[in-house]
């Protein structure tokens, strides 16, 4: 991150850190909430003060670079926690942009999945494909903990094995199980340019009775449903839902 002087241990050479490279320009600091306390303080002086020292160094290095972080954690419960900085927090949330999950955004998963499969299509040289109603809908309803990556990863698993252009029941795997035959559909089956309405409206239904079930403790519905607080909140105030 910050480099290293030669040197300073057997066969170790002089290297260039990812700071100094992005001098003049922006580094990309993904899971920034994953870093120990001490590489914070560390990258605290270095937006502080404008120069960084590399290791075995004893000189102060100028950079001006502007950082772009990332995070999966909820940042402000890691400084409740003493696990991040609150002064780095402040310094480097200047824009903030919150990306939900995939599973809040639903509706937004047969256009995800369509164009994925198209992009597989595309680089392997296949005729076109598509989904079958159902498995569109079971894409939907699937809990995606690893939000478009793993969809993304899915639908190319999908295509490949595939016996056909239309991606069937057959072809789903472990993680979106199949329907039983004696089990009736968990979601009435709707025409695929409906399939945002039936989306809301079964996240509706879902949100009232989860805000029902803990009696309106917005923290425990969120829980139920495997949202964050904000997420819930979000999601009434689209719904106009009450509680």
């Amino acid at each position: 991150m910050f480099g290293i002087e030669k040197g300073v241990a057997t066969g170790v050479n002089s290297r260039v850190g990812q700071f100094q490279k992005a001098d003049g320009g922006t580094l990309f600091l993904d899971e920034i909430g994953d870093l120990s306390l001490t590489a914070q303080a560390k990258i605290l002086r270095v937006l502080q003060e404008r120069v960084l020292e590399r290791v075995g160094g004893r000189s102060s290095i100028p950079v001006d670079v502007r950082i772009l972080a990332a995070t999966n954690k909820d940042l402000d419960a890691e400084i409740a926690k003493g696990n991040f900085r609150e002064d780095l927090y402040y310094r480097i949330k200047v824009i903030h942009v919150h990306m939900p999950p995939l599973r809040e955004i639903r509706e937004e998963i047969p256009l995800l999945a369509n164009h994925f499969l198209k992009e597989y299509c595309r680089e392997n040289g296949r005729e076109g494909m598509e989904f079958a109603p159902l498995v569109l809908r079971k894409l939907v309803s699937a809990p995606w903990p690893g939000n478009v990556r793993q969809l993304r990863n899915e639908v190319m698993r999908l295509a490949a094995c595939a016996r056909s252009t239309v991606i069937g029941e057959e072809d789903l795997w472990e993680g979106v199980p199949r329907q039983e035959r004696d089990e009736p559909p968990s979601i009435r089956p709707v025409k695929i340019q409906s399939l945002k309405k039936a989306v809301a409206e079964m996240e509706q239904r879902m949100i009232t009775e989860a805000l029902q079930e803990t009696r309106n403790n917005q923290q425990q519905a969120a829980r139920l449903l495997g949202l964050s607080r904000q997420g819930l909140i979000n999601k009434m105030k689209r719904y106009s839902i009450t509680g």
